[in-house]
């Protein structure tokens, strides 16, 4: 199975590449990924055998036609006519992993043990993204457990410089003296 959903991300990429228009795909991609994952009944019905293929073809129209880029249109009838369609989340979330890559884009979690102002988190953001070379899509987290200080956590990195983190430091040094 996960080769067949590389296989249909890595082709989508390629062909967005091609033509230059990653980023649009990507963002269809992320707009239907939140839709269908609310509404599991529709991934169902689009791989269903039960309903012709003309028939799911239609309401993907529906649903989709002029709100999302043509590829991601197409993809979507193409997932259905092959009755693969549950893929498609998968598919979406390799094409993202690609299009990031790419693109030096970097998702980062970063938690604090109180609630920032959006000035702050922007600087944040900007710190984080100077260090690793990298455009950062931030999430914010609050967690009043580090006591005090900042954890970022990346797909690659973690930096944990929270005071509950630094706690931990010193009690596993004490341990071993």
């Amino acid at each position: 199975m996960n080769e067949r959903i590389n296989l249909y991300s890595s082709s989508l990429y390629d062909v967005a590449k091609e033509e230059g228009c990653e980023k649009e795909v990507y963002e269809s991609l992320v707009l239907v990924k939140g839709l269908l994952s609310e509404h599991e009944g529709y991934i169902k019905i689009m791989s269903s055998s039960a309903i012709a293929f003309s028939e799911r073809e239609r309401l993907i129209d529906e649903a989709f036609g002029g709100s999302v880029h043509p590829f991601v249109l197409n993809f979507m009838k193409m997932l259905s006519k092959k009755r693969v369609f549950e893929i498609f989340i998968k598919a979406a979330e390799e094409f993202e992993k690609t299009y990031f890559k790419a693109a030096g884009i970097e998702r980062a979690t970063i938690t604090t043990a109180v609630e920032l102002s959006d000035e702050k988190k922007k600087e944040i953001a900007d710190r984080i993204a100077k260090a690793t070379g990298k455009e950062i899509i931030p999430l914010f987290v609050t967690d009043e457990k580090i006591l005090g200080g900042i954890l970022v956590e990346t797909e690659n990195t973690a930096i944990d410089a929270s005071l509950s983190g630094k706690l931990e430091s010193i009690k596993r040094y004490i341990g071993k003296v």
